[in-house]
């Protein structure tokens, strides 16, 4: 199978079409961007968003961070290539299944 996306920027639009990706802007990366995604984390919703920060003080525009890229079943299929996975033991079966079949590539 191949990978459903073409680079980080489409992986995002699936994940934010999933309902799994909250944004966030002019959070501080020094004293925000752990302690928001550390709350965000603890507001109780499972599974909890990816989140994507945004204007970054001091950073040029458009320059942005991207926490909790594979902490949902979902985000990590499809980060895999992996389609019709719902739970964590179809996320492992399926997994199984492909890399029987992957080709290590040489270092």
């Amino acid at each position: 199978m191949s990978k459903p996306y073409r680079d980080l920027r489409e992986w995002i639009d699936l994940v934010e079409k999933l309902g799994e990706l909250k944004r966030v802007k002019g959070a501080d990366w020094n004293l925000e961007m752990g302690a928001i995604t550390e709350l965000i984390g603890r507001e109780g919703k499972y599974p909890p968003p990816a989140i994507l920060f945004e204007e970054i003080p001091g950073y040029p525009k458009g320059f942005k961070t991207l926490f909790g890229t594979t902490g949902s079943v979902q985000r990590m299929a499809l980060t895999l290539g992996l389609s019709d996975v719902r739970t964590g033991t179809q996320l492992i079966r399926a997994y199984r299944e492909k890399s029987k079949v992957l080709k290590p590539i040489p270092p």
